[in-house]
């Protein structure tokens, strides 16, 4: 079993360079099978997430080349719709390949998707939209099965401005027949990014406000070169391990304007935070002060995708904060093994209240899930002692090299 081995209680310094996006990588990926030729993604991390897209892409006639974080997708002789159990199960983001197949195919068979047990992530969301659509779906429990004899443009709204859902949905509707007009959906960055590739291929694809896209349905998309740019919940995992460790660190290619939330958050505790040329510079050399209540939600609120790493540094800081869940309700899994390591959490329905003003200390812990998993490490990084983080598969699924990068800033990190 893969683990991270951590020497705590000694500050950050250095710089380090954000790796691709992971979560624009993904859908990017899938996107791909909508272009019957070859597309050359640029950027793409290293992480097990995106191995497991490229066996899932292989698996269903797409030819996958990568020379380090470049990897050529040809999905010419795309013929198989039915997706293979042994990756779809430990990936929760081989839904998303719902959409792209029924453009291409006009069906698509999928086990439930797995991935990292952060609570409920029903995929009502994305049945529901693709029915609208002219999607014909079953489900007998164990395999979800969805045919089209062509899918249509229409207008929907989102019951919930969900990522998947809007992702499957765009990429449905380029393929479609007539204009699609989706209302209520996710904003984040990772979904502009998505609309940027198709755009490069050939879709038009319009904003007509916050939460609204038209997109117009069309055939011969082609094959473009595309760079992942940088990924904002890594550098954000890398700002609150400053923030919770201090020091001083430069974020290489820390993305601007897709973090807000956070550094907000940052500055209230105590962080000095500067935009350079290079990314984003990074110093806590002061006391570390309670950010009061912070509330997770859809973009451009606080990702719920940081908020455990944030709980490491509300922890150590001084005064009593508190961070209400909204979007999973199962994110709070890793709470109780902070708390061995002395973090004093409570978590009551759908909020953590913290106390504050907690010295950590060195334990022997586990990962359950991917966000959860970098929290752990970050707290090993300020608590006195030595901490190992068990299951790091978890960790490697959105990381590339976690140990390697906060080596980078001089943290006593090692493969255990």
């Amino acid at each position: 079993m893969k683990s991270v081995y951590i020497r705590g209680n000694a500050s950050l310094y250095g710089e380090v360079t954000i790796q691709g996006s992971k979560n624009a990588a993904l859908p990017i990926m899938a996107a791909a099978l909508l272009v019957p030729g070859v597309c050359v993604l640029r950027n793409c991390p290293r992480i097990a997430d995106v191995e497991h897209m490229c066996r899932i892409l292989e698996n269903i006639g797409c030819r996958v080349d990568r020379v380090e974080r470049e990897i050529r997708i040809d999905a010419a002789q795309l013929t198989e719709s039915r997706l293979p159990k042994k990756y779809v199960t430990r990936m929760r983001s081989s839904v998303m390949l719902m959409g792209p197949l029924l453009g291409r195919l006009g069906e698509v068979s999928l086990s439930h998707p797995g991935g990292c047990v952060i609570g409920d992530r029903p995929i009502d969301l994305h049945v529901k939209a693709l029915s609208r659509m002219g999607v014909a779906c079953q489900d007998d429990g164990e395999e979800l099965t969805a045919v089209s004899c062509g899918l249509r443009g229409t207008t929907l709204r989102l019951d919930y401005p969900s990522v998947g859902a809007t992702e499957n949905v765009i990429m449905a509707a380029v393929a479609a027949d007539g204009v699609t007009c989706l209302e209520n959906c996710a904003q984040e960055p990772e979904i502009g990014w998505l609309c940027d590739f198709l755009v490069h291929c050939g879709a038009s694809i319009v904003q007509k406000g916050p939460g609204r896209l038209l997109i117009r349905g069309q055939g011969g998309l082609h094959p473009c070169i595309y760079t992942i740019p940088s990924d904002r919940i890594v550098a954000g995992t890398y700002l609150c391990a400053c923030l919770a460790a201090g020091g001083e660190a430069l974020l290489k290619g820390a993305p601007c304007g897709e973090n807000d939330a956070l550094e907000k958050a940052a500055r209230q505790m105590g962080a000095g935070l500067k935009r350079t040329q290079d990314g984003l510079w990074v110093r806590r050399a002061g006391p570390l002060l309670a950010p009061g209540k912070i509330e997770t939600g859809s973009f451009p609120a606080f990702p719920t995708d940081l908020q455990s790493p944030l709980l490491v540094a509300m922890a150590q800081a001084e005064g009593e904060s508190s961070l209400r869940e909204t979007v999973f309700n199962g994110r709070f899994g890793v709470v109780e093994e902070l708390n061995r390591m002395g973090a004093g959490i409570e978590v009551e329905k759908d909020t953590a209240r913290v106390p504050g003003g907690r010295r950590l200390s060195g334990k022997r812990v586990r990962a359950s899930e991917l966000r959860g998993g970098a929290a752990l490490v970050i707290a090993g990084l300020c608590a006195e002692g030595e901490t190992l983080v068990e299951n790091r598969s978890y960790v490697d699924r959105g990381y590339e090299d976690i140990c390697r990068d906060l080596r980078f800033l001089g943290a006593c990190v090692q493969d255990g």
